[in-house]
C-alpha cells in the first residue's frame, strides 16, 4: 500500500504566477522627448524659458524698454541600465510538470524592472520639487537682537548666514536649541543635510517675508547655500544687481520687484531677521487630517498656474485606507472616490488627483530635522523622524525615456540550457521651469495593527 501512497497524484501544469501592484510611473511621466532619445545618443538638451514674457505700459514719444529674456537648458540622461540573465537546463525542462517555466520568470522579470522604475522615479520628488510647494511642519526661528539671519548674494543665488548670540549660548558658530512656534517642540536651529532641497525664507513678521529659496547646499550648521527654485539668477522680476527674486520682501503672495521704499532684506545683517524651513518636520497624517492635507497639495499647484487635468498624487496603501475612513469622504465622496477603473495603480480619485497606491519602499522617505535640548556645547541632538514623501504632480512634471531594451534567448555554450537575457536603459529629469508641477506632504504615518 505504501506503494500506492501516490496513487491519483496531480501536479500543476503551471507554475505559481507572482503577483505584483501593476507600475505606476506611466501614469507619472510625460514621455516628451523620448523619440529624440531613441534616435541617437544617450542625452537630449531640453529648452525651457525661466521668466514670462514682461507686458509694459506704452507712453507715445518714449522709447520702449528692453527685456531681455532668461533661457534654461536641462538634460535628460539614460542613466539607468538594468539586466537579467538566468538560464533553464534542458534536460529539467524536458521533465518538469511546470509547463510554463520561462514565460512566468520572463513576466517577473518585467513586474520587477517595472517596481525598479517606479522607484527611481519618485526619488526624484524630494529632490525637485519647488521650493515652497512641501506641506508638512515647518520649522520657525523668530528672530531678535541675539537671533538672526542674514543672505548674501552669490554668482548663483545666494549664502544664507543664521547667528546665536545670546551669553547662554556659548557655542553659537554651531547651532542650538530652539523652541519651534509651528508645534511647541524644541528642535536644532542650525542646518542639516537633511534640509536639503527643502524651502527657506527671512522672515520680519508674519506679514513680511522673502519668498521660499531652494536650499542647494549645506555648508555647515550655521550656513547654507540658496538658489531660486528655478535656478534663475536674471530676468524682469529680479531687482537691478541682485541674482534672487523678491529680495525686499513681501506678505508671501506678492512680492513687489523694488518693494515699497524699504531697504531689502538681503544683504542686511544685525536687523533682527528671523527664519523658516519648510516642511523640515513630518507633519502626521491620520484619516481626521488627510483630506485637508491633499486639499492643500492641490492648492500648491494652483498657485502655480499648473492645469487642472492630468494630475497624480502616489501614497502608500495605509493613505489609500485613510481616505477611504476620512469623514469628509463619507458618503458624499463615495462617488469621487471610485469612479474610473484601476490602471497604473490607480486606487481613487480625490481633490482633483488620480490616486495611486504604491506598495512596499516605492514612496520614498527620509528623515526630519532634529530634536534637540541644552544650548551650546550642551545641546543634544536625536535623530528627527522618518517621514514619507507623498508625491503631488502634474505629468508635465517629470520627463521620462526608455532609450533601449532587448531581451533574447541563446544557448548556453557548455550545458544542454538556454539563457534568458534582456536589458533595459532609461532615464528622467525634472526641467527646472517644470519643478512647480510637482508638491510633497511630508508625513508621518501611525502604525496600527490592522495595517
Amino acid at each position: 500500500m505504501s506503494a500506492l501512497a501516490n496513487f491519483g497524484e496531480q501536479f500543476a501544469a503551471k507554475v505559481l504566477e507572482k503577483t505584483y501592484q501593476t507600475s505606476v510611473f506611466p501614469a507619472l511621466v510625460n514621455r516628451d522627448y523620448e523619440g529624440e532619445i531613441k534616435k541617437a545618443g544617450d542625452r537630449v538638451n531640453i529648452l525651457s524659458f525661466l521668466n514670462d514674457v514682461l507686458m509694459s505700459d506704452y507712453v507715445v514719444g518714449t522709447d520702449m524698454s528692453l527685456e531681455t529674456i532668461i533661457d534654461a537648458e536641462d538634460q535628460l540622461i539614460v542613466e539607468k541600465r538594468k539586466y537579467y540573465h538566468f538560464s533553464l537546463d534542458k534536460l529539467e525542462d524536458l521533465f518538469t510538470y511546470g509547463g510554463d517555466i520561462p514565460t512566468n520568470l520572463l513576466e517577473n522579470a518585467s513586474e520587477v524592472h517595472g517596481r525598479e522604475v517606479d522607484t527611481y522615479v519618485l526619488n526624484k520628488f524630494g529632490e525637485e520639487v519647488r521650493a515652497g510647494n512641501w506641506i508638512g511642519t515647518d520649522l520657525m526661528v523668530y528672530g531678535d537682537t541675539e537671533t538672526m539671519a542674514s543672505i548674501a548674494t552669490t554668482a548663483t543665488g545666494g549664502t544664507v548666514t543664521v547667528v546665536f548670540i545670546s551669553a547662554s549660548m556659548s557655542d553659537a558658530t554651531n547651532g542650538t536649541t530652539v523652541e519651534n512656534p509651528r508645534d511647541g517642540s524644541f528642535y536644532f536651529g542650525g542646518f542639516q543635510a537633511v534640509d536639503l532641497y527643502k524651502g527657506f525664507r527671512l522672515r520680519s513678521t508674519a506679514a513680511s517675508v522673502t519668498p521660499w529659496y531652494r536650499i542647494s547646499a549645506v555648508a555647515s550648521t550655521v550656513s547654507a547655500s540658496l538658489t531660486e527654485w528655478d535656478e534663475a539668477v536674471a530676468g524682469s522680476d529680479f531687482a537691478e544687481g541682485y541674482t534672487l527674486r523678491g529680495v525686499f520682501g513681501g506678505n508671501g503672495v506678492d512680492f513687489p520687484k523694488y518693494g515699497t521704499g524699504e531697504a531689502p532684506y538681503v544683504g542686511q545683517f544685525g536687523s533682527g531677521f528671523g527664519w523658516e524651513i519648510q516642511a523640515a518636520i513630518a507633519t502626521t497624517v491620520t484619516a481626521t487630517t488627510i483630506y485637508d492635507q491633499v486639499t492643500l497639495l492641490s492648492q500648491a499647484l494652483d498657485d502655480n498656474e499648473v492645469p487642472p487635468g492630468n494630475r497624480h498624487l502616489t501614497v502608500p496603501p495605509s493613505v489609500i485606507t485613510q481616505l477611504r475612513q476620512s469623514s469628509e469622504m463619507q458618503p458624499t465622496g463615495i462617488a469621487e472616490i471610485y469612479t474610473g477603473t484601476v490602471i497604473n495603480g490607480r486606487a481613487m480619485r480625490v481633490g482633483a488627483f488620480d490616486v495611486h497606491s504604491a506598495a512596499g519602499s516605492r514612496v520614498s522617505t527620509r528623515a526630519g530635522h532634529s530634536t534637540a535640548s541644552g544650548v551650546g556645547a550642551g545641546m543634544v541632538g536625536t535623530v528627527g523622524s522618518t517621514g514619507w514623501q507623498l508625491a503631488a504632480n502634474h505629468t508635465g512634471f517629470i520627463t521620462y525615456a526608455d532609450k533601449w531594451s532587448e531581451s533574447r534567448i541563446v544557448d548556453a555554450e557548455n550545458q544542454f540550457a538556454k539563457k534568458y537575457q534582456g536589458l533595459y536603459l532609461y532615464g528622467a529629469r525634472v526641467p527646472r521651469y517644470r519643478r512647480k508641477y510637482g508638491a510633497i506632504l511630508f508625513g508621518s504615518i501611525p502604525v496600527t495593527l490592522n495595517q
